[in-house]
């Protein structure tokens, strides 16, 4: 997926690109949070260069590319002001694609309270992976890609987004369960349930994928 995320105005405002970059030796998420947490300009960086086009990517996959900058953007000057009341952390992309998905949640939820009443506990995304984004051998050419990429899109939403932050994303089991409000036994069994309608569903073009 093209991403211009980090070339924009909001990339600009949030910090000054003169900061210096963090060497190899200290990039653990535990000591880069930790520096992040004191003010570290460098560890601002390294976070916003490594994380922001990923929750950029992810959010794309739950709404509007609008409404996903201006979710990121709040997200970051959020942590920037409140860095020092932050709690710990060993897994900075779990930590931000938590707060994002939790903004979006809140947003997309108002959105549609106002646009059909109470929503209730219904799932607010109509995800849909693009085929840019479907986990296969990048030599598989563009027309498989997007007859794969229409074929999860059939799957069920909160099928496809376990599948999209488990192969995708790389998260476990027990972050995809936090991240989704559940137990960490049906993420599992969700992720499962993913794959095997995904087999199903490629039965009837599985000659084309050949």
């Amino acid at each position: 997926m093209e991403n211009p995320y980090l070339d924009s105005s909001v990339d600009r405002g949030i910090f000054d690109k003169k900061y210096p970059s963090l060497s190899e030796a200290t990039v653990d998420d535990e000591v880069v949070w930790e520096k992040f947490k004191k003010g570290d300009k460098a560890a601002l960086t390294f976070i916003y260069r490594n994380y922001a086009n990923p929750l950029y990517n992810y959010g794309c996959q739950l709404t509007s590319k609008e409404i996903v900058k201006d979710a990121i953007h709040d997200l970051f000057i959020e942590i920037i002001n409140n860095k020092e009341r932050l709690g710990n952390t060993n897994s900075i992309k779990y930590y931000l694609f938590k707060s994002l998905r939790n903004k979006l949640v809140k947003v997309l939820t108002k959105m549609n309270k106002e646009q059909s009443g109470d929503m209730g506990d219904a799932y607010p995304f109509a995800i849909s992976l693009s085929p840019e984004l479907v986990l296969i051998n990048q030599q598989i050419d563009e027309e498989k890609r997007s007859m794969i990429a229409a074929k999860l899109n059939e799957l069920p939403p909160l099928q496809k987004e376990a599948l999209l932050l488990f192969y995708y994303e790389g998260l476990k089991y027990d972050q995809i369960a936090s991240l989704l409000g559940m137990k960490v036994k049906s993420a599992r069994a969700l992720v499962y349930r993913g794959i095997d309608s995904m087999s199903k569903l490629l039965i009837p073009v599985r000659k084309n994928l050949l």
